[in-house]
């Protein structure tokens, strides 16, 4: 829609900012319910200069329309923003300039979670993610449990989007919840501050990030000292990366970025148990890794992919990176080469498909080690119309293997690339196949605004060792269903009560799981870029 005014020049950007409870296509109808009634009187509407913070296309420059759709779709990609529009006005007075104006609605921003965990146990949350309708976040956390001493700890952390219209997001906070840059096997404490400025449209120039943090292990739950681990450590990470291309032609998407990070983990105090002196996690640890990306992306919008009726941005394109660096761990000082490429498209008959491939690891005194390899694709299915419900597939498939390991762990079956809420310490190994496959019902029916939709999953895993085929020993299966419920008015998050059998069970997993999910966050990211990184494979 922006492309017959490619060229014309920006007279003015105009900002029309409509509050959660409208229409963002029909701002005089209002959204009817309790909720957003009461909502009325606690809510804080996002400010006209916050809205602006996060434009980055500029009055009185030439309309490139692939930028305003790139900003479209970085204004929805914020929590505290429902939907945006950018809608060009045509001038009657002049043929080669427009008005832009900017529509952006807001969700409800004031937000929480309970969680109980029995009768002795509860965590919760309580949040605004738009305080003062500022752009910015203040969030309080909290874990109750008898067993604990004290018997409560909590975390506080504040966040401030796009700092004075630079792009930057600031977050800092304090937490005694293990919930801060933790790379210890005990439950910690720690004071962070992270800085992150993501790349927002191949035409940007800079993107980067720094985190700092101080972290300390607590023994919160009375384990004897000759098993608990006393330590503490810092981490400095910071990356920095250049858009090659920023100054290219409008109607080209493609880029090269190249970006550089620096890592290190520094040990002040360590454990004293005698195991843990060769123990990767307890030793301080450096690596520098370079990269250098290919991609090109777009993005195709639609409903009904993770969201209850919301627009969503799909990415479709490529991307390829190839790292080199360096690590110091454990007095081995060893290169570090690796590839990381991803091809995601959209079908014509309206399937999105995603393959990556993940290849890394260390050449060292003519062999490698640490070495892996990550094959993966994911298929969402065109939305189906079935008399009153919608329907859409996904299905899931990768394949992980690594070898010489050497200070990195085996691969596990947990979570992740595995069944979900599976937790098995003993099966490890260096082959691992994972296929995964969901149906979403996406119904008519609603409580308070609160849109429901049952689902339907299974999980599949096989692990072997090295000196073991693949298909030695019989499959993992995680089989299940449960239901979702989400407002799209509101700052919360998709709420999903899940009933998970699992056939075969090791050690003292349950074969049966019922969990409960609070404020899950689950969309695309609208990421260009990312920091360089070995690769994750658990």
């Amino acid at each position: 829609v922006f492309l017959p005014y490619k060229g014309k020049f920006i007279r003015q950007i105009l900002i029309n900012h409509i509050d959660f409870d409208k229409s963002l296509t029909d701002s005089t109808k209002n959204v009817k319910n309790i909720i957003v009634r009461i909502g009325n009187a606690l809510h804080g509407t996002s400010k006209e200069w916050v809205i602006r913070d996060h434009v980055f296309f500029k009055e009185k420059k030439p309309l490139n329309p692939y930028l305003l759709a790139d900003n479209e779709r970085y204004l929805r990609d914020l929590d505290f923003i429902l939907d945006a529009r950018i809608i060009i006005v045509p001038l009657i007075s002049t043929d080669d300039s427009v008005d832009v104006l900017v529509v952006t609605r807001d969700v409800f921003s004031i937000g929480g979670s309970f969680n109980p965990r029995g009768v002795n146990e509860t965590k919760f949350r309580i949040y605004d993610a738009n305080f003062l309708g500022w752009g910015q976040r203040l969030q309080f956390n909290g874990h109750y449990d008898q067993e604990r001493d004290p018997n409560f700890g909590y975390e506080l952390y504040y966040r401030k989007s796009s700092l004075g219209g630079s792009l930057v997001n600031v977050t800092a906070g304090y937490t005694q919840l293990n919930t801060g840059s933790s790379y210890g096997n005990e439950q910690e404490q720690a004071y962070y501050l992270r800085l992150d400025r993501p790349l927002v449209s191949p035409y940007s120039r800079m993107a980067g990030g720094l985190e700092l943090s101080r972290n300390w292990s607590k023994n919160f739950y009375s384990v004897s000292d000759t098993i608990f681990r006393t330590y503490r450590y810092n981490i400095r990470d910071v990356w920095l990366g250049y858009n090659i291309g920023a100054k290219k032609k409008q109607d080209d998407r493609s880029s090269r970025f190249i970006s550089a990070r620096i890592f290190e983990q520094r040990f002040s105090k360590k454990p004293l148990q005698s195991q843990d002196a060769v123990n990767p996690a307890f030793n301080s640890r450096t690596f520098v890794l370079g990269s250098f990306t290919l991609f090109r992306q777009d993005f195709y919008k639609t409903q009904y992919v993770y969201g209850f009726g919301r627009t969503e941005d799909v990415p479709y394109g490529h991307t390829m990176s190839v790292l080199a660096g360096w690590q110091n761990l454990l007095s081995l000082q060893r290169a570090y080469v690796g590839l990381d490429a991803e091809k995601s498209f959209v079908h014509s008959g309206g399937n999105f498909y995603t393959l990556s491939f993940r290849v890394g690891g260390f050449p060292y005194q003519g062999k490698w080690e640490d070495a892996a390899l990550l094959l993966s694709g994911k298929l969402f299915s065109r939305l189906k119309h079935s008399k009153r419900f919608l329907i859409r597939q996904s299905a899931d498939l990768d394949f992980t293997y690594v070898f010489n390991q050497r200070t990195n762990t085996l691969l596990d079956i947990n979570n992740s690339f595995g069944l979900e809420g599976f937790i098995a310490d003993s099966l490890l190994g260096t082959k691992r196949l994972h296929a995964r496959y969901e149906i979403v019902l996406y119904s008519p029916w609603s409580l308070l605004g609160f849109r429901l939709a049952p689902i339907v999953f299974g999980d599949v895993a096989m692990i072997a060792p090295q000196n073991r085929t693949l298909f030695y020993d019989l499959p993992f299966f995680g089989l299940g269903t449960g239901i979702r419920t989400r407002n799209e008015n509101l700052i919360f998050g998709t709420i999903e009560l899940k009933f998970t059998y699992y056939p075969r069970t090791v050690e003292d997993i349950s074969s049966f799981r019922v969990s409960v999910t609070s404020n899950l966050r689950i969309k695309y990211s609208g990421s260009f870029v990312k920091p360089p990184s070995l690769i994750i494979y658990n």
